[in-house]
């Protein structure tokens, strides 16, 4: 299989990385682990760029892209320490509206892709496998009066997106997708502190009008799913970029850093170590590009996003480790840049599926049968 990119690929590419640059600095970075709202800006701009558009289709103002494409741009982002919330909107809240039939929901994943609104998801609640069973957020009421009650964790920058996507439970445990404005009534936000100072919240829901319902029963779940698929790969996808640059940034230091008279990156032992970061990045990335590439195929891809995930975001934790320690003891410090890398990749390790979940659904999949690498 031909993994490589196209010219158009790598234009994609080489336009993204330059705004990146341009516009977002490790000093932005910084900025916005204070102000969440200093990343707007960048979020125009890629708005403006098309990049909000790759996997929404043509109908809903989107550019009916494949997810090939998606690793191309969101590995930039990683890159470039771009905060979550255009990808939450763009991506998974993109996708899992993407099959719905409600007008309503139509018109909002319609104002996602050019920034014109923003969405959140929130599907994960405490003590509670996510997706599994009846939900803690329960939906009541008739008709066009439905209200949600119960609460979520872990969404990310919920206060500050247009709408919440809830994965909730009628009376009957039967799942179904909400939509929920930011500012509707009877919703409480609780801030999160977490590792890499990225804007998350725990949201509560007291008696909360539904705006609209997007699915209910398996097209809710598979609606779910498909959109935790894809935010899995364009995660993996940020952690190979954010690998890559800090592999970049270290090797730059070992080879003007000088001890003994020669520069640190000439001693073995950090040779070695650098060697061994450039093939793990390496398979990351062939990893993650399998996965998209699956996707675009039509094939399952829910495992290969699965094992991308959890491969590039350990790679991503290991290289930004090893970053630190080559940079001695500066690397430490809150002042120098390897730290924004390793916070950023730790979070992203334990968010949307912990490396022992990734495992036990790989683990299932290739069991059951259900994810055949190799065919007969």
């Amino acid at each position: 299989m031909d993994l490589s990119l196209t010219e158009e690929q790598v234009a994609l590419q080489d336009s993204v990385r330059a705004l990146c640059e341009d516009h977002f600095t490790t000093a932005k970075v910084r900025a916005c682990e204070k102000d969440p709202s200093e990343a707007d800006a960048i979020y125009g701009d890629l708005a403006a760029m098309g990049i909000g558009g790759i996997i929404v289709d043509e109908a809903a103002d989107g550019l009916s892209l494949g997810l090939t494409e998606l690793v191309v741009a969101q590995s930039e982002l990683g890159r470039a320490l771009v905060p979550v919330l255009f990808t939450e909107s763009t991506v998974f809240a993109a996708r899992v509206l993407a099959d719905s039939d409600d007008e309503t929901a139509k018109a909002v994943l319609a104002s996602l892709p050019m920034g014109e609104k923003r969405a959140t998801c929130a599907w994960q609640e405490a003590g509670r496998p996510a997706l599994d069973g009846p939900q803690g957020v329960t939906v009541s009421g008739e008709g066009d009066s439905l209200t949600l009650s119960g609460a979520k964790c872990f969404v990310p920058e919920a206060a500050r997106a247009d709408y919440i996507l809830v994965h909730a439970s009628d009376a009957s445990g039967a799942p179904v997708l909400c939509i929920v404005e930011k500012g509707a009534a009877g919703i409480a936000f609780t801030g999160l502190d977490n590792m890499a100072d990225l804007a998350m919240a725990n949201v509560a829901f007291s008696g909360t009008p539904v705006l609209a319902v997007a699915a209910r029963g398996d097209a809710a779940l598979a609606a779910w799913e498909a959109g935790l698929a894809a935010m899995k790969v364009a995660i993996a996808a940020q952690a190979v970029g954010g690998a890559e640059m800090i592999l970049h940034i270290s090797r730059d230091y070992a080879s003007t850093r000088t001890q003994f008279g020669q520069p640190i990156g000439a001693f073995q032992a950090i040779a070695h170590y650098l060697a061994d970061a450039v093939v793990n990045v390496e398979g990351a990335r062939m990893l993650t590009y399998r996965a998209a590439a699956a996707a675009d195929d039509g094939d399952p891809f829910a495992t290969w996003a699965d094992l991308a995930k959890m491969k590039a975001c350990q790679v991503y934790r290991d290289v930004s480790a090893l970053g630190i320690q080559i940079h001695g003891g500066i690397g430490f410090t809150l002042e120098a840049d390897p730290q924004l890398f390793y916070r950023r990749a730790k979070h992203l390790q334990l968010m949307y599926g912990d490396p022992l979940d990734l495992q036990e659904r790989a683990g299932d999949a290739f069991i059951s049968g259900a994810h055949k690498v190799l065919e007969a």
